[in-house]
């Protein structure tokens, strides 16, 4: 029987990581695509990796084996201003572009990994799930919009026999760079700021994430979309879970919107002076106070799964940046 095959974006990243072991658990034989200034994380007879050029490359015509199966958990995810064009090439074009040669190549499912920043926003009660409406007047990032446009993208070509799933997931909680993904988080506690925005966080561990990703490839599940959510917590207490994990004091000085305005614009001029990376953005700041809640119980029906607890989570983080020194 010929050995399943999987092509897999985003592989070097906090999530492409943690689905690589998942995959490789499972004896699927995988294609990996890499920038080329990164690090292969993963060494294996089953992981095969292929340096990506130009996002405009046919990668079905460059890999020697009829592809099963797409994860594309590529994307950028950036707040900055000035990376907004950088953003909807990465985001929306390639996702369309790979998603179209996926389609010429017969792949059985094509996953996207999308965000709930692309989800609508008119919800009377701050829940949210996959049908909450969209609204003109509602905030999005530029991340966000750049999600929402592959969506609907991917969804057209399912209407021309592209079979999709797309996953939103919220933060994902593990182990990164100091100043990369949900790590940046870490390394803000880590930095004995003082301030918390007083919102809600929602949240899942990238075990969580990985493991549902890789079992929709087995299932007979397409053209679905879920959200993929542990819970919400306020920043207060993520923040304090965190310092607890890495026994330092925890950010205390709850602070209002306008105030997480103004002290954007002081972190970013204060970067400019020290070449340090900003760790709070216009985009970010904008989007303090959030209290939605994202309702995953569609996901959690289909897939049956229970999550890992926000305490397991952050200690597995935590000690897995240690270890590398990134805390």
């Amino acid at each position: 029987m010929r050995q399943k095959t999987v092509l897999i974006t985003g592989a070097t990243g906090l999530l492409g990581k943690q689905i690589l072991l998942e995959l490789l658990a499972r004896n699927y034989k995988i294609f990996a695509i890499k920038r080329a200034a990164s690090i292969i994380p993963i060494n294996s007879e089953n992981i095969h990796w292929f340096e990506i050029k130009s996002f405009e490359d046919n990668l079905f015509q460059q890999i020697p084996a009829q592809i099963d199966f797409v994860i594309h958990a590529g994307a950028l995810v950036s707040y900055k201003k000035s990376d907004r064009e950088r953003i909807f090439e990465i985001n929306t074009d390639w996702t369309t572009q790979l998603a179209s040669h996926a389609m010429e190549a017969g792949v059985k499912k094509f996953i996207f990994i999308s965000s709930i920043a692309a989800l609508g926003k008119k919800s009377t009660d701050h829940f949210i799930d996959e049908y909450t409406p969209i609204s003109e007047s509602e905030f999005l990032t530029n991340y966000g919009k750049s999600k929402r446009k592959a969506e609907e993208s991917l969804w057209k070509l399912s209407k021309e026999g592209l079979p999709i799933i797309i996953f939103n997931p919220s933060v994902i909680i593990g182990p990164a760079k100091r100043y990369q993904s949900s790590a940046q988080l870490f390394a803000y506690v880590s930095d004995q700021k003082p301030f918390y925005t007083k919102g809600l966080i929602n949240y899942i561990d990238v075990r969580d994430v990985a493991k549902i990703i890789v079992e929709s490839i087995g299932n007979k599940i397409i053209n679905e979309q879920y959200i993929l959510n542990n819970s919400a917590i306020s920043y207060h207490e993520f923040f304090k879970t965190i310092a607890k994990q890495l026994n330092l004091k925890a950010p205390s000085i709850g602070v209002p919107k306008f105030l997480v305005i103004f002290g954007a614009i002081m972190e970013n001029m204060m970067s400019k002076i020290s070449g340090k990376p900003v760790t709070l953005t216009m985009e970010t700041a904008k989007m303090a106070g959030n209290q939605n809640i994202y309702k995953a119980e569609k996901a959690k029906h289909t897939f049956n799964i229970t999550y890992k607890s926000l305490e397991e989570s952050v200690e597995w983080t935590v000690s897995e940046m240690q270890k590398f020194r990134e805390l």
